[in-house]
């Protein structure tokens, strides 16, 4: 019996044992309102890996890493491209995965994904029920129907669609050529689903905003070509371009080398802010972001922040630039205030390359 009794005791404490040096694994509350305060950072992850994520920030400056799968137990796929915010819904598109992962915007709870894309990039809610998303690889933007989360048509555009933005039910579609160079906008009408017009603006059109004045302004980035030993054969010069009524009506070039990306429009939406510099150079102050008045009739030459980001953002006034470091481990998201100073770092997924703001 005492012998018994001395197993039963060694059992025990090798279960206690056993049971003590398990690791607690963080999970989120998911919770209703929890992702409310604060915002999201998207990261691509590592190409081909499947293993995309979001970061949450909360106003209050704490950093939840990989939010959906640690709610969901799935990964998001490849490339989590961007993400927007559309009637309480968060739609994350997965551009490797070639599809969209929808979510409640406060819990992030999976609803359902949607498939039928080539390469999606970007979404803009163009009416109460539809949405529009750039498809690279189709050269199509897709329209997609908000209340059951379907594709319902296409429309033709330039080639590599991205960016987009809607203005007087006319959306204008960025044409930046995918892995090619397109030099083009797309003017659909909203109410017909029809491309109206094309307007060409200059090589790559990477970013578009509208202004106080409801005049666009669209960014690109200029070409440049290489040979088979990936010298540069020959360049094209970046544009900032002015479009109103549809029509353009003024143009800035910059310089030849300088590869200008990212705009951005402040809360008032009278000063654009970009980032500029030449590519080929290797350093962590080649490229810098500038701002730029509505009214300016010259380029800027003096930066307000100088450093190199991988993406950058605009929420609030406050300036948000990304760092993916060396492409292989978690990158910082940084914020700033318009006039260049550091309020706070924060470190996120890997290959951060978006922002969603509440």
């Amino acid at each position: 019996m005492i012998k018994k009794m001395k197993k039963l005791g060694i059992l025990a404490l090798a279960v206690i044992s056993i049971t003590s040096c398990q690791k607690e694994s963080f999970t989120p509350t998911a919770s209703e309102g929890n992702y409310k305060n604060g915002y999201f950072v998207t990261n691509e992850g590592n190409f081909g890996t499947g293993n995309g994520s979001i970061s949450f920030i909360s106003n209050e400056g704490d950093v939840e890493n990989d939010v959906f799968s640690q709610i969901n137990s799935f990964q998001l796929g490849d490339v989590v491209q961007s993400m927007s915010i559309i009637n309480e819904k968060a739609y994350i598109v997965v551009n490797g995965s070639a599809k969209i992962e929808v979510a409640s915007d406060d819990s992030l709870h999976y609803i359902t994904t949607i498939n039928g894309f080539s390469g999606p990039r970007n979404m803009l809610q163009v009416s109460t029920n539809k949405a529009y998303v750039t498809d690279w690889f189709s050269n199509k933007v897709q329209v997609i129907n908000l209340d059951n989360n379907e594709i319902i048509s296409s429309i033709d555009c330039g080639q590599g669609p991205e960016s987009l933005c809607i203005n007087d039910n006319l959306v204008y579609v960025c044409n930046i050529g995918g892995y090619s160079v397109d030099s083009t906008i797309s003017i659909i009408d909203v109410d017909s689903d029809m491309l109206i017009n094309t307007l060409t603006v200059g090589d790559k059109p990477s970013s578009i905003v509208i202004d106080v004045n409801n005049d666009i302004w669209v960014l690109s980035s200029g070409a440049t070509y290489f040979d088979a030993n990936w010298n540069i054969e020959s360049e094209t010069q970046g544009k900032l371009v002015k479009i109103s009524n549809g029509d353009i009506v003024s143009s800035f070039s910059f310089e030849l080398g300088n590869h200008p990306k990212g705009l951005m429009i402040n809360e008032s939406r009278d000063i654009l802010y970009f980032s500029n510099g030449n590519i080929m150079e290797v350093c962590n102050q080649c490229d810098a972001i500038y701002s730029f008045n509505i009214n300016d009739t010259e380029l800027p030459s003096t930066p307000i922040i100088n450093r190199s980001f991988y993406k950058t953002a605009i929420d609030n006034n406050y300036i948000y630039g990304s760092d993916a470091v060396d492409y292989i481990q978690n990158g910082w998201s940084y914020q700033y205030n318009q006039i260049g100073i550091l309020i706070d770092s924060m470190r996120v997924g890997i290959i951060p390359g978006g922002y969603c703001f509440n």
